[in-house]
């Protein structure tokens, strides 16, 4: 009888620690749950902040390549001119022409929110490994891409403004004037175009790559705020 009464202690005990087992792994399973949730729910807010702020800087960065793909255009046809050593027929082209190759904008995207996840530790909470690693990249790709505008820039002040200045005639009135015999004569601006061009083209292909970069960020985004 003793024995019988032991055995049936034992399950008993044994019964009661499985219950307490099941209890605290249903605990741990429902307070992970609750964690992931929590996790998902802040992803999501990070990442519609995201999807916001890349929308305007694709809006931004097109204009620019937009602008850069107009100096180049010019760039080509004043390299053209000068190659085949002929005039264009009305002033106003040649002074459009000058004025649109000289077009330089610098991207100064918004990038408060990218910076304030990756600061605060939470690029973490983004849990697609693809869009998380190429968002920690951005800001580097950015800076790569502005030092190409940055040389254009500095060529220009440099080189192309002192070198304008040759290229002008001081009118009776006082105005000064283009030469277009000059500009279209003058090995120093046939080089500046050769260069001015080598420039912008290696700009423009930096530029649309980050373009690149901003639409696939902004795919995956769109892929993950779906789910």
């Amino acid at each position: 009888m003793e024995k019988n009464k032991t055995g049936k202690y034992i399950k008993y005990a044994i019964g009661e620690i499985v219950l307490v087992m099941i209890g605290i792994l249903l605990a741990l399973q429902v307070n992970n749950w609750n964690e992931n949730r929590k996790i998902s729910n802040i992803e999501q807010l990070l990442l519609r902040d995201l999807r916001t702020e890349i929308q305007s800087n694709i809006v931004a960065l097109d204009k620019i390549i937009k602008s850069h793909s107009a100096s180049l255009d010019a760039i080509i046809t004043l390299d053209s001119v000068i190659t085949n050593l002929r005039q264009v027929n009305r002033p106003l082209e040649l002074g459009r022409l000058l004025g649109a190759h000289d077009y330089n904008m610098t991207y100064d995207p918004r990038t408060g929110i990218l910076n304030s996840i990756i600061n605060s530790g939470k690029l973490d909470y983004i849990s697609n490994r693809e869009l998380r690693y190429k968002l920690s990249s951005l800001n580097d790709i950015i800076l790569d891409t502005n030092e190409s505008a940055d040389l254009f820039s500095e060529m220009r002040s440099q080189f192309y403004w002192p070198l304008l200045g040759q290229l002008y005639e001081r009118q009776p009135n006082g105005r000064f004037k283009f030469n277009r015999l000059k500009i279209i004569n003058s090995s120093e601006f046939n080089w500046w175009t050769v260069l001015a061009k080598s420039s912008r083209i290696e700009g423009l292909t930096e530029e649309n790559g980050l373009m690149k970069t901003l639409k696939e960020i902004l795919e995956l985004i769109e892929s993950e705020t779906k789910k």
